[in-house]
């Protein structure tokens, strides 16, 4: 388990948003289906959610 900024993200990977600027958005948990320069898709139980990059801290989980 490795606390990382944005930068070095893979599709395929499961994260958890431990910090964020929009507050809502910490403790959710999904798989990353998709990412651009600026935002991840991630799959939750809820549905896909749209996560902005800048602002954000993630935990990731190779699986």
């Amino acid at each position: 388990m490795n606390i990382k900024n944005w930068n070095n993200l893979k599709i395929g990977y499961h994260i958890e948003i431990i910090e964020s600027k929009n507050k809502s958005l910490v403790g959710i948990k999904g798989k990353v289906i998709d990412e651009t320069q600026n935002m991840w898709i991630i799959e939750t139980e809820k549905g896909n959610k749209k996560i902005l990059k800048n602002g954000t801290k993630i935990k990731e989980y190779w699986n």
